[in-house]
C-alpha cells in the first residue's frame, strides 16, 4: 500500500523547476493551445499537424503541472491521529446501538454500484487521519446538523432490489483488507480538528450517464444549505450551451448586490477551460466523474435511442456490427454514439489519435482537473471527494438519481463488450488511465483500511436516512410516483425511477428528504427562482424543459 508519494511515481520535470507564477503561465498556455485545437473545425489531417507542432512542444509543461498537482494534493492535508466516536441510533427503549445489516447497500442505481457487499473487518489499528475539518462561522446550518436532528428515530425497514453495476478490476498488485467479520458497536468515525478549510469554489464537469445527476444533487444541497452561489444557465435553462463549447456568456450574471463571484458550476457543458476561468476563481477546484465506456454506451443507446445514430438500429449489437451504416460523424448529435466522455471533456470524439497523442490528451486532462472519480466505485468516490473538499461525511449522503428500471437494461456479450471498447477507444483510454490514478489518490490521501471504514459509515447513514425518508421499498417506477413534482424526466426508451416520501414528516425532515430525491430539472428551477427572484417574476416560464424529440411523459 502506498501512503505517500515516492520517487518512482512522481513525474520528474524535464526542465529546471519554474516559479509558481511561471508554472501557471505555462499551464494556461498549454491549455489554450489544446483548446484552440478543439475549436478548429478541421479534418484529421490538419489536426494531426497541430498535435505534432503545438502539443509535443508543450509536453514538458504538462509534466511540470503533473508534479505540481501531486504536491498540491499532499500539501492540502495535515496528518493527525484520528479521534473516534460511536455511530449510534436510538431504539424505542432509549438505548444506543449500532445496527449493521448483512447487505451493506440496499439502494442502488443504474449509474452507481454499491461499493462493498458485506460487513468490513474491524481493523485493530486505523489509518492516520489526513486532515481535519473546520466550518466557517458564517455557516449556520449544515447537512450534518439536519441529519443528527432526526437520526435518533426508529424508522421502519427499507429494502429495494439492488443491482450490482459492472466494476472493473482494481489496478494490479492491489491488496484489499479481508471482509466478512461484523463490526462491533464501536465504529471509528474520523472526526478531526481544524487544519483545513472546506472548499466552496468548485467546478464539476457533469459527464453524461455517469452517476453525475447524483453528484449534482449533492452539490445542489451543499450549496443551498451553505448559501453559496451557482453559475446557472441563462433564462433558467438546464445546460450550459451544450453540446456547443462552454462560453462565459451563457451564465446568468449575478446582481451587483450579490457580488460577482460564483461558488459552484455543475451543469452539463462541453468543457473549455479558458472560458470557464472567466467565470470562476483561479483557486477553483475542478473535478469530474467517469464511467466504464461499455456500460456507458449501453445506457446511452437506451436513453438516446432517438438520436440520428441509434434511431434506425434494431439494437446495439446491430449498430456495432455496421456502425458506418448508421453513424454520421458530421451529425450534430453524433457524440451520443461515440466517445461521449471525450466529447464532454472538449476533445474530438471522432479523432483517431496515435498512442503519443492520446497520452498528451490524458496529461492535459490531468493538468486541468484536480480529481477524476469513478462511478463504478461511487461510495469510494464520495469518500475521496469528501476528503479532498474537506467536507463532512454527512454532506455526501445520497439517494441514487436518474437510475433506470431493470427492464430497460440489456446484458452485453463478451464480443459486444470488445466492440464497444474498440468503437470508443478514446473513452476507454481515458477511463483506464484515471481508474488507475483514482486508486493512487486513495492510497496517498486515505489508505484502503480507512476508506473501507468510511464507506461502511456512509452506507449505514444512507440506510438510516432511507428508513426515515422513503416510503415502500426505495425507488419506484415512474407511474407509481405519487408526487408528480418529484417525477424525473422520461427520455428515449429508458424508464427512469423515482421516489415516494413517507407522509406526515415534520417540515424540517420533509424538506431535507425532498431535496435528496428532487430530480435535477426541478431542483435547477428551484435554485434559479431562489437566486434570481426578480427574473423569475419577470419570466414566469424561465426554466424550460429540453426541446428534444424523444422526451416523453409517463
Amino acid at each position: 500500500m502506498v501512503n505517500s508519494i515516492t520517487s518512482q511515481n512522481v513525474v520528474k520535470p524535464l526542465m529546471p523547476r519554474p516559479s509558481s507564477a511561471e508554472k501557471k503561465r505555462l499551464v494556461m498556455k498549454l491549455s489554450t493551445a489544446f483548446n484552440q485545437n478543439k475549436l478548429l473545425d478541421t479534418s484529421f489531417g490538419s489536426e494531426e499537424e497541430f498535435w505534432q507542432k503545438a502539443s509535443v512542444k508543450g509536453r514538458e509543461e504538462v509534466q511540470i503541472q503533473h508534479f505540481k498537482k501531486r504536491q498540491k494534493d499532499l500539501n492540502h492535508y495535515t496528518q493527525k491521529i484520528p479521534t473516534s466516536r460511536k455511530l449510534v441510533t436510538a431504539t424505542k427503549a432509549g438505548t444506543s446501538q449500532v445496527k449493521v445489516n448483512k447487505s451493506a447497500t440496499k439502494i442502488s442505481a443504474e449509474d452507481q454500484a454499491p461499493s462493498l457487499n458485506g460487513p468490513f473487518q474491524n481493523p485493530a489499528e486505523t489509518s492516520p487521519s489526513i486532515h481535519s475539518r473546520s466550518k466557517s462561522s458564517s455557516i449556520t446550518k449544515t447537512n450534518s446538523q439536519a441529519f443528527n436532528n432526526i437520526k435518533g428515530r426508529n424508522p421502519s425497514e427499507v429494502s429495494s432490489s439492488a443491482e450490482m453495476g459492472s466494476r472493473v478490476p482494481l489496478p494490479e498488485n492491489t491488496v484489499l483488507p479481508k471482509v466478512g467479520i461484523t463490526i462491533g458497536a464501536n465504529i471509528t468515525n474520523f472526526s478531526q480538528g481544524a487544519t483545513c478549510k472546506p472548499r466552496t469554489h468548485i467546478v464539476f464537469l457533469k459527464v453524461h450517464k455517469s452517476a453525475s445527476s447524483t453528484v449534482m444533487n449533492i452539490l445542489f444541497r451543499y450549496g443551498e444549505t451553505h448559501n453559496l452561489t451557482f453559475a446557472l444557465p441563462i433564462n433558467g435553462l438546464h445546460q450550459l450551451n451544450y453540446p456547443h463549447y462552454f462560453t462565459a456568456a451563457v451564465v446568468e450574471k449575478l446582481s451587483p448586490g450579490n457580488g460577482s463571484q460564483f461558488n459552484i458550476m455543475c451543469h452539463h457543458m462541453r468543457f473549455f477551460k479558458p472560458e470557464v476561468a472567466k467565470v470562476m476563481l483561479n483557486t477553483t477546484f475542478y473535478f469530474s466523474i467517469l464511467r466504464n465506456p461499455v456500460q456507458l454506451m449501453e445506457s446511452s443507446y437506451t436513453y438516446y435511442k432517438g438520436t440520428s445514430a441509434f434511431s434506425k438500429a434494431r439494437d446495439l449489437e446491430e449498430f456495432l456490427n455496421q456502425p458506418s451504416h448508421f453513424y454520421n460523424a458530421s451529425s450534430t448529435d453524433s457524440h451520443y454514439a461515440k466517445n461521449l466522455m471525450a466529447f464532454d471533456f472538449g476533445y474530438n470524439h471522432n479523432g483517431n489519435f496515435s498512442a503519443k497523442h492520446i497520452q498528451l490528451m490524458l496529461q492535459a486532462i490531468e493538468a486541468e482537473f484536480d480529481l477524476l472519480l469513478i462511478s463504478e466505485y461511487f461510495d469510494e468516490s464520495m469518500v475521496l471527494l469528501k476528503e479532498t473538499l474537506c467536507w463532512d461525511l454527512d454532506d455526501m449522503i445520497f439517494f441514487p438519481l436518474n437510475s433506470r428500471h431493470n427492464s430497460t437494461k440489456t446484458p452485453l456479450s463478451e464480443s459486444t463488450t470488445e466492440k464497444i471498447k474498440s468503437w470508443n477507444k478514446l473513452d476507454w483510454e481515458i477511463y483506464v488511465h484515471f481508474n488507475k490514478t483514482f486508486w493512487e489518490k486513495i492510497d496517498q490521501l486515505i489508505g484502503r483500511e480507512r476508506m473501507q471504514n468510511e464507506v461502511r459509515m456512509l452506507q449505514q447513514k444512507r440506510e438510516q436516512l432511507a428508513k426515515i425518508c422513503l416510503q415502500g421499498s426505495g425507488s419506484v417506477a415512474p407511474q407509481l410516483i405519487k408526487n408528480q413534482a418529484l417525477a424525473p424526466l422520461q427520455y428515449g426508451k429508458a424508464v427512469i425511477m423515482g421516489y415516494n416520501l413517507k407522509p406526515n414528516l415534520d417540515e424540517a425532515t420533509r424538506q431535507m428528504c425532498q431535496r435528496m430525491v428532487t430530480p435535477e430539472l426541478q431542483y435547477n428551477r428551484l435554485l434559479y427562482r431562489k437566486q434570481f427572484p426578480k427574473k423569475v417574476l419577470k419570466h414566469s416560464n424561465a426554466a424550460v424543459l429540453p426541446k428534444l424529440s424523444n422526451r416523453r411523459v409517463v
